[in-house]
């Protein structure tokens, strides 16, 4: 099972530096972000990774839906449908959790658990009671 991280400008590499230095390197997590240099180069870049992944199933994550990273991976799902995955909207949690889970899940688990996590991870400060509560010291 792999891991494909993909984003408009370093996003991703900056969210994959951040997964490593909390749990780890994990070689079966790749980012691939669209730079200056265009889409026809991220397009080749991906393709060139994906080309690396062909026997593995893979969950692609991506920053936002419609954009360019999405868009060519999405593509890329049409025709690989029973191997390959898309989610929108990645965040750090969801990544943390994902890579964890990479050699104990299928790729329909993983889809869900990024979901599910890319979800849990958004949280805010509604009621001042309620953060004391949590607080600990």
């Amino acid at each position: 099972m792999k891991l494909l991280i993909v984003s408009h400008g370093e996003f991703c590499n900056g969210i994959l530096d951040s997964y490593q230095m909390i749990a780890g390197e994990n070689k079966n997590i790749v980012a691939v972000s669209l730079t200056d240099a265009g889409i026809q180069d991220f397009v080749e870049r991906l393709t060139d990774q994906l080309a690396k992944f062909a026997s593995d199933e893979v969950l692609i994550l991506t920053d936002i839906k419609g954009g360019t990273p999405y868009n060519e991976a999405y593509k890329y799902y049409l025709s690989n449908d029973k191997r390959v995955r898309v989610v929108a909207g990645m965040n750090l949690p969801m990544v943390i959790e994902l890579g964890l889970s990479l050699s104990n899940s299928s790729l329909t688990a993983l889809e869900e658990l990024a979901i599910e996590q890319g979800r849990k991870g958004i949280t805010g400060l509604l009621e001042e009671e309620n953060v004391e509560e949590e607080l600990e010291f």
